[in-house]
C-alpha cells in the first residue's frame, strides 16, 4: 500500500515515533513538492486585469498540504503571461500550511503602461502562469517549481481605454 493513500489525520500518528533521519531519508525534497498541489481558485474571478489609468492585475491560487508535515510558505515569485506580456509578481509574506489545509494565496501586481497597451490589443491570447515557491518543514526546506498553467481565462476591465493608443 503506497504511503501517500493513508488519510492525512491518521498518518502523523503512524510518524511520531520515528526518528528525523528516517522521515528525511523517505521524504525527499521531490516526494515533499508533489504532496503541495497548486491551481487557481475555482470559483468566481481568480485572475482579474485593471487596464485603467493604472493599471494591474490580480491572481488567487490555491495551494493544498496533501503532506502529513505543517508546511510554511516562506516566499514565491511567479511570472505571468496575459496577452502575450509577462508580468512579474512576489509573494514574500509568510504562511504556515497545516497538513491538508486548503491555503489561499494572493498574487497582485502593476502592470507598466507599455504592456497594458500591449495586453489590450492581444486580448485574444492565452493566459498562463509558473513560478517557483520555497517551503520550510520540519522534516527539510523544499522548493516546488510550478509548471506553466495554463487555460486561465482573466477577467479584463478598462480594456476599451487603451485600445486607440
Amino acid at each position: 500500500m503506497a504511503l501517500e493513500t493513508i488519510p492525512i489525520q491518521s498518518i502523523w500518528r503512524l510518524f511520531r515515533w520515528l526518528p528525523g533521519f528516517l522521515l528525511r531519508q523517505y521524504f525527499t525534497q521531490e516526494k515533499l513538492a508533489q504532496l503541495i498541489y497548486l491551481d487557481l481558485r475555482p470559483r468566481h474571478n481568480s485572475a482579474t486585469v485593471d487596464l485603467g489609468e493604472s493599471a494591474s492585475f490580480s491572481l488567487y491560487l490555491l495551494a493544498i498540504n496533501l503532506s502529513p508535515f505543517s508546511v510554511e510558505l516562506d516566499r514565491a515569485g511567479f511570472r505571468c503571461w496575459i496577452g502575450g506580456a509577462p508580468l512579474d509578481a512576489a509573494i514574500l509574506k509568510k504562511q504556515l500550511i497545516s497538513p491538508g489545509e486548503i491555503a489561499c494565496l494572493y498574487i497582485s501586481g502593476t502592470i507598466p503602461d507599455g504592456l497594458a497597451n500591449q495586453i489590450a490589443k492581444n486580448l485574444d491570447n492565452a493566459a498562463g502562469l509558473d513560478g517557483n515557491i520555497e517551503f520550510n518543514c520540519s522534516v527539510r526546506p523544499f522548493s516546488k517549481t510550478v509548471g506553466l498553467l495554463d487555460g486561465i481565462c482573466p477577467k479584463i476591465y478598462n480594456a476599451h481605454l487603451r485600445r486607440n493608443t
